[in-house]
């Protein structure tokens, strides 16, 4: 299904995402991470904003993810950084559904031309 220059990908379902709520799968080429907060998943992309953090070892605290190497907080909901941080740029999220039915996770990926 296309939408505005994306396109929707299954990548999974709401069973799969693992006891810490985080979980790491490949969507056209990029690490992304699906994470279950609450009745919702979100996705984000799998590294910090500085592009080398790795967040699938990070620590999430409501709405927040922490990466392990720098210390700086996101929030899942928006990529931004919270607080004082060097970080300007944020982690890019994606917009997902959740079939309520059978609980596939779909997330919309920008289609290159």
């Amino acid at each position: 299904m296309m939408k505005h220059g994306k396109v929707l990908r299954r990548v999974g379902n709401i069973r799969d995402i693992d006891k810490e709520n985080i979980t790491s799968v490949e969507i056209e080429g990029k690490s992304v991470l699906l994470i279950k907060k609450d009745d919702e998943v979100f996705a984000i992309d799998s590294v910090c904003g500085e592009g080398c953090g790795p967040l699938d070892d990070g620590m999430l605290e409501g709405f927040h993810i922490r990466c392990p190497w720098y210390h700086e907080y996101y929030d899942i909901r928006t990529g931004k950084p919270l607080g004082v941080t060097h970080c300007r740029s944020g982690i890019k999220t994606y917009e997902t559904r959740v079939n309520e039915t059978n609980g596939d996770i779909f997330v919309y990926m920008e289609v290159s031309n």
